[in-house]
Protein backbone atom coordinates (compact mmCIF):
# COMPACT_ATOMS: atom_id res chain seq x y z
CA UNK A 1 0.00 0.00 0.00
CA UNK A 2 1.22 3.49 -0.88
CA UNK A 3 0.16 6.84 0.57
CA UNK A 4 0.21 9.81 -1.80
CA UNK A 5 0.30 13.23 -0.15
CA UNK A 6 -0.08 16.57 -1.88
CA UNK A 7 0.62 19.73 0.14
CA UNK A 8 -1.29 22.25 -1.93
CA UNK A 9 0.17 25.16 0.11
CA UNK A 10 3.54 24.39 -1.52
CA UNK A 11 2.17 24.09 -5.08
CA UNK A 12 3.47 26.62 -7.62
CA UNK A 13 0.93 25.68 -10.33
CA UNK A 14 3.60 24.60 -12.82
CA UNK A 15 1.53 21.62 -14.00
CA UNK A 16 4.46 19.17 -14.03
CA UNK A 17 2.55 16.59 -11.98
CA UNK A 18 -0.41 16.82 -14.36
CA UNK A 19 1.84 16.43 -17.41
CA UNK A 20 3.55 13.38 -15.88
CA UNK A 21 0.54 11.78 -14.20
CA UNK A 22 -2.79 13.07 -15.60
CA UNK A 23 -4.67 10.01 -14.35
CA UNK A 24 -4.04 11.13 -10.74
CA UNK A 25 -3.55 14.93 -10.78
CA UNK A 26 -5.60 17.83 -12.14
CA UNK A 27 -5.87 21.59 -11.67
CA UNK A 28 -8.57 22.63 -9.20
CA UNK A 29 -10.66 25.78 -9.64
CA UNK A 30 -8.08 27.74 -7.62
CA UNK A 31 -5.47 26.80 -10.28
CA UNK A 32 -3.43 24.66 -7.87
CA UNK A 33 -2.81 20.98 -8.45
CA UNK A 34 -5.19 18.55 -6.83
CA UNK A 35 -5.56 14.78 -6.51
CA UNK A 36 -8.52 13.63 -8.60
CA UNK A 37 -11.48 12.38 -6.56
CA UNK A 38 -10.13 13.66 -3.23
CA UNK A 39 -11.89 16.38 -1.25
CA UNK A 40 -10.23 19.75 -1.81
CA UNK A 41 -8.05 20.79 1.15
CA UNK A 42 -4.55 22.14 1.81
CA UNK A 43 -3.22 18.63 2.44
CA UNK A 44 -4.66 15.86 0.28
CA UNK A 45 -4.01 12.16 0.81
CA UNK A 46 -4.82 9.09 -1.25
CA UNK A 47 -4.11 5.44 -0.43
CA UNK A 48 -3.10 3.49 -3.52
CA UNK A 49 -2.20 -0.14 -4.22
CA UNK A 50 0.04 0.90 -7.13
CA UNK A 51 1.90 4.24 -7.10
CA UNK A 52 1.47 4.48 -10.88
CA UNK A 53 3.28 7.59 -12.07
CA UNK A 54 3.12 9.44 -8.73
CA UNK A 55 6.76 8.71 -7.87
CA UNK A 56 7.86 10.33 -11.15
CA UNK A 57 5.61 13.30 -10.35
CA UNK A 58 7.13 13.57 -6.86
CA UNK A 59 10.69 13.44 -8.21
CA UNK A 60 9.96 16.17 -10.75
CA UNK A 61 7.86 18.53 -8.60
CA UNK A 62 9.95 21.72 -8.31
CA UNK A 63 8.36 22.77 -5.01
CA UNK A 64 8.43 19.39 -3.25
CA UNK A 65 4.67 19.42 -2.74
CA UNK A 66 4.23 15.72 -3.49
CA UNK A 67 5.22 12.81 -1.22
CA UNK A 68 4.78 9.08 -1.77
CA UNK A 69 5.21 6.73 1.21
CA UNK A 70 5.08 2.94 1.49
CA UNK A 71 5.77 0.16 -0.86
Amino acid sequence: MYLLELDRTMCVSCGTCIDICPEVFEFADDELSSIKGVELSDLQELEMDDPLCTIDAMENCPSGAISVHGG
